[in-house]
């Protein structure tokens, strides 16, 4: 039952993540289509522009201009129409849409065909029956435009209209998992808590029972530990030395094992095509433990370490490994020794000693006696814990959640449910927070702006502080990864560090860049601070600070790092990233 309730609140969470990663997804896409679709009212009125300079002056210039607006208008309708990988359309739209291209239709075919009609003639002859023929072509685009234009801004809207359309069937599927999410953990109150609580009630009581048999057990214990302590002292004596180090394997920065001799993976009896990443999970250890292994390794770092794995048997076997990159190769170099032996060794030798000190009591019968009054110490405190303490918790947590369902007092009812809800949502946002912060997984996804984008957003809800993002030149280029990565974290520093100093009650980030450089800025109305004074003092200096953290990420990635600041006059900070 309870991994079954675990299991029905981890799909509410699952599918609540993919909804919302596929919205952020179709945000996206919803947003470049409004843009081009803007651009496209925008094209328009700058070719009736065109043709009105041209029947002043049919220079050369304009005639070219003409052109190039011409196909760029052409290419974006066609891609709206029917998708375009090159502007980043998928020409999904809805029936209404489609009938609205429909409709305007007729008004974009006339006004192509007489651009074309006047480039055409423009460039090929001047003489007076063209003269009149290209002013007639210039009237019917000119008459056309209007209801073109018209049209495109019914589009516009109705493009938004169905943005905002996702937007509230989203919340709503949300509010309907959330509600799922609530009935499971009422259901697990009821059916596992609360059955839980008396469970441990009646451990308690058992435990009581049991302190008269383990009594009668102690003058047994006693022969067991003389014989305990006699193997010990055998075991005592006996030296193991640590067999050389030598090369057991080879892989790639990425864990993947080669195909030489692999001593690591024979000695463990594991496939051949096994990866040292999913070795270590196998074997138990964390995410993060990995993570940070491999993060060392692919920077070229050598790693020292113990590491415990489990071979075929079930038996535990202990390496030390030096994992060793090869410079300026996806190469690593596995170098260690079996150490099992060495480390039983220790432990039992850690256990000798323990019992070297028990030794030292005369009366055996005494000994067994007190260890085993202690251990009944031990379990009466843990059962007194379990239930004093987290029994009384999970009843709590029952009664504040069925008393919602009394509707004698309806006003103490909202102040418990508030109460709760107030709970629950402290411990979403840290959790959040925390996640958030580490691994802005839609950075690698999507890029830097809508992860910075995203950062703005998640960074307001939680501070409450308006956090504004604005790409002045609608900048969408990827760049390397470690440069996207860098980047990020001293923009995430600089939020950070302006919400939890600087008081002020607006943050905004500027994206700018022009064909060579990126400038990035961060800058907030706040209290500022003395930037000389500070510099003076050498408080930059320090590698804890987060104004040095920023200065040495950004000259790893070739930027210039800048900071305007004072008292009461709030703080700027400027990063300028030269563009490949």
């Amino acid at each position: 039952m309870y991994i079954t309730a675990l299991l029905g609140i981890a799909l509410s969470i699952l599918a609540s993540q993919l909804l919302v990663q596929r919205y952020i997804g179709s945000q996206e896409d919803d947003s470049r289509v409004i843009n081009v679709a803007g651009r496209q009212r925008m094209l328009s009125q700058k070719i009736s522009k065109l043709v009105l300079k041209l029947s002043i002056n049919a220079s050369d210039t304009l005639i070219a201009d003409l052109d190039q607006t011409l196909d760029l208008w052409m290419q974006s309708h066609e891609g709206l129409m029917e998708g375009s990988v090159q502007l980043g359309l998928k020409g999904n739209n809805s029936e209404k849409v489609q009938q609205m291209f429909q409709d305007i239709d007729p008004f974009y075919q006339t006004m192509v065909d007489n651009a074309r009609q006047v480039t055409a003639l423009l460039k090929n002859s001047a003489n007076v029956t063209d003269t009149v023929t290209v002013g007639a072509a210039i009237e019917e685009i000119l008459a056309h435009e209007g209801r073109f234009l018209a049209g495109m801004d019914a589009i516009v809207f109705q493009y938004d209209h169905e943005a905002r359309e996702k937007v509230v069937l989203l919340r709503r599927t949300e509010l309907i998992l959330f509600l799922v999410s609530i009935l499971i953990i009422i259901l697990e109150v009821v059916f596992i808590f609360r059955p839980t609580t008396r469970s441990v009630a009646a451990t308690v009581e058992e435990l009581t029972r049991s302190e008269e048999s383990s009594n009668q057990m102690a003058s047994e214990m006693s022969k067991l530990y003389d014989e305990l302590v006699k193997s010990y002292q055998d075991l005592e004596e006996v030296k193991i030395e640590p067999e050389p180090e030598r090369v057991l394997a080879e892989m790639d920065v990425d864990g993947y094992f080669s195909g030489t001799k692999n001593e690591l993976l024979a000695t463990l009896g594991a496939e051949v095509e096994t990866n040292l990443m999913e070795l270590l999970k196998a074997n138990g250890y964390t995410d993060n433990f990995i993570e940070g292994l491999f993060a060392q390794v692919k920077q070229g770092e050598n790693w020292l370490g113990e590491l415990k794995f489990t071979d075929e048997d079930g038996d535990f076997i202990w390496f030390e490994l030096h994992l060793i990159p090869i410079s300026n190769q996806r190469h690593v170099k596995v170098v260690g020794r079996d150490i099992t032996e060495v480390k039983e060794a220790k432990m039992i030798s850690r256990e000798i000693n323990s019992e070297k000190i028990e030794r030292k009591i005369k009366e055996q019968h005494y000994r067994s006696v007190h260890i085993l009054e202690g251990q009944e110490e031990e379990r009466h405190r843990l059962a007194r814990d379990l239930h004093d303490g987290v029994g009384q918790m999970l009843s709590a947590l029952k009664m504040s959640i069925e008393s919602v369902h009394v509707p004698r007092d309806p006003i103490h009812n909202r102040r418990r449910f508030d109460d709760t809800k107030y709970l629950l949502k402290r411990v979403i946002q840290e959790i959040r927070r925390i996640s958030f912060n580490l691994i802005p997984t839609n950075l690698a996804d999507f890029g830097i702006v809508p992860a910075v984008r995203k950062l703005c957003q998640e960074v307001g809800k939680l501070s409450n502080i308006e956090v504004e993002f604005e790409n002045k030149t609608n900048f969408i280029n990827r760049m390397e990864q470690h440069v996207e990565s860098n980047l990020y974290r001293i923009i995430q520093e600089a939020i950070n560090n302006s919400v939890k100093y600087s008081k002020a009650k607006r943050i905004t980030v500027t994206f700018e860049h022009s064909i060579n450089h990126l400038k990035v800025s961060i800058a907030d109305a706040g209290k500022g601070f003395d930037l000389e004074n500070l510099q003076r003092k050498g408080h930059f200096k320090s590698s804890g600070h987060g104004i040095f953290n920023m200065r040495e990420r950004a000259a790893f990635i070739n930027a210039e790092f800048e900071i305007e600041t004072a008292v009461n006059q709030g703080t700027k900070i400027f990063v300028s990233l030269p563009i490949e």
